[in-house]
């Protein structure tokens, strides 16, 4: 089902749009997919996590590479509320190390939806995830103008739910995050819509972000996860 777009409230993008009713959803969705325009799309990979807390020590920066210090172990499942240490990238060379807890995840309304003219909105419930963050450090190359929405995505069970990228102003989810040239000790809160089709829930969250060797990705790596 596609799920066209409307500019003049704010331009949104709705992307990896997840049909899966079913929490226990794996891989291999013959629903339809496309790229990061107008239409609804489908997320292939449920997202694998391991139950422990543990912590893995990432080695001394250089411009674009994760920090030295503790951050936590990628497929550790939390839960809503808990707080982990996270390596998280900006442009080519920007690096921090931040916590992050996800504070909540709320159920939204068709109608906010149809504020933005989004084309379909009925058939769909967006869902916000609350974070707050605080970095911890800094790398070399900085670290700014950051915001959650890129590195974090609902989940519906173990499948990852429907995004949407928004460019302008969407009240019921104001994205928040970082000014530019942030520094240790800085908090920001942050904002990350999901969509799930109606009658679904969107009810966890995954951070797949940080350097490309961080072992966070969600094909190749393992995902940080609130439950």
């Amino acid at each position: 089902m596609s799920v066209k777009l409307a500019m003049p409230v704010a331009l949104i993008a709705v992307l990896a749009f997840s049909a899966c009713n079913d929490d226990d959803a794996t891989s291999g969705s013959d629903d339809p997919t496309s790229e990061a325009t107008t239409e609804a799309t489908t997320s292939d990979s449920p997202t694998e996590t391991t139950s422990t807390a543990e912590s893995t020590e990432s080695s001394p920066a250089a411009p674009g590479e994760a920090l030295s210090g503790d951050v936590t172990a990628p497929g550790t499942e939390l839960a809503i509320g808990d707080t982990a240490v996270l390596p998280l990238t900006y442009g080519t060379e920007g690096t921090a190390t931040v916590e992050v807890k996800v504070v909540g995840i709320s159920e939204g309304t068709s109608a906010d939806l149809k504020a933005a003219e989004v084309d379909d909105a009925a058939d769909y419930t967006p869902f916000y995830i609350k974070v707050e963050m605080k970095i911890l450090e800094v790398g070399p190359g900085g670290f700014g103008s950051y915001t959650p929405g890129s590195d974090f995505d609902g989940l519906t069970g173990n499948t990852k739910a429907g995004s949407l990228i928004v460019f302008g102003d969407f009240a019921p989810c104001d994205d928040g995050g970082f000014e530019y040239d942030a520094k240790a000790g800085d908090t920001a809160p942050g904002c990350v819509p999901a969509l799930a089709t109606k009658g679904s829930t969107v009810d966890g969250v995954q951070f797949s972000g940080g350097p490309d060797d961080a072992g966070y990705d969600q094909f190749d790596g393992k995902p940080v996860v609130w439950k």
